[in-house]
């Protein structure tokens, strides 16, 4: 009867140590395992994507998530993954959204970043914002708790490698695809590109006047060139370089219709009432219109064609 009732404790604890690794995975529906120690978490389709990439000596974040709350779940979610502390923080951007919640993370992290984000990111700071996000709930006031702002100790220019415990880690600069500094992310050995906001799925962008449609063009055709697998926009579900075709191929028609339109002797704002895009009545986000068809008029204007680039 003891050797019976042994076996069956042994068994019963090797059934629990066995399910350890198990529960240890299990990090919720906001987590989306891309490839071996690749997620992304993202609570709601809207809101921006944080990266978590390990490593054998530490783990790297891509952006630090679009509310508190978001940031707090992802660092708990490391802790489950891995004994091992996040060593960098990479901003795909300089927006709030991804750059706001930096200080959970940082220190000990490194936040690493293109040039100019510091300066971006002071710019834009609102007290009111992160006053408003404290007001929501008592969740969120909890999870700001040791607030402050936390720009990139580390800004590089153009092209910047990372090599950290068995993985490469590119990083990008983009031109003038979304914010003041854009930064593409690409892990060439398991193909895998964070692709910053260049582009969302089925989702107008919200261009600010500095951005360009050829550069967001350019800069989707440098990361088409890379031939990753897979795609994760800094908003929106994780997909292929069928979100840069799709982008592309909405841009080249906006172009061709505001051109039309110029050719007509139509005025600016004639064009942002009479001008219409059917085929894209399903795409979120279609208050950003105007800014798209003021970009596509810039470009126009200035002599840009799709068809001879």
């Amino acid at each position: 009867m003891r050797v019976r009732l042994s076996s069956v404790f042994l068994f019963a604890f090797l059934l629990l140590v066995c399910a350890l690794p198990l529960l240890a995975q299990d990090l919720g529906p906001e987590f989306r395992k891309i490839k071996d120690g690749i997620y992304v978490e993202s609570t709601a389709e809207a809101n921006s994507n944080i990266g978590v990439i390990l490593t054998d000596d530490g783990v790297v974040l891509v952006d630090s998530g679009f509310n508190p709350t978001d940031s707090r779940l992802v660092l708990s979610a490391v802790k489950k993954l891995t004994p091992l502390p996040v060593r960098f923080l990479i901003d795909s951007e300089t927006h709030p959204d991804h750059t706001s919640y930096h200080f959970v993370f940082s220190p000990p992290a490194v936040v690493i970043a293109g040039e100019g984000t510091s300066e971006a990111m002071k710019k834009s700071y609102d007290p009111d914002r992160i006053k408003k996000v404290m007001e929501q709930s008592t969740e969120m006031r909890d999870a700001l708790q040791g607030y402050q702002m936390v720009t990139p100790q580390i800004e590089y220019h153009e092209k910047m490698t990372l090599n950290l415990g068995g993985r490469a880690i590119v990083l990008l600069s983009l031109k003038n695809v979304h914010s003041e500094a854009d930064t593409a992310i690409w892990l060439p050995k398991e193909r895998v590109l964070f692709a910053a906001s260049a582009a969302a799925p089925h989702t107008f962008n919200n261009i600010r006047p500095f951005v360009t449609i050829p550069d967001i063009l350019s800069g989707m055709k440098m990361m088409k060139a890379l031939n990753p697998e897979v795609v994760i926009t800094g908003h929106g579900s994780p997909g292929t370089t069928k979100t840069f075709d799709e982008a592309e191929q909405y841009y080249r028609l906006l172009l061709e219709r505001v051109g039309k339109m110029v050719q007509e002797g139509k005025s600016l704002d004639q064009i942002k009432q009479e001008l219409r895009m059917p085929e894209y009545d399903s795409w979120a986000s279609k208050d950003r219109m105007p800014t798209n068809i003021d970009a596509a008029y810039r470009a126009v204007k200035a002599g840009y064609s799709p068809s001879a680039n």
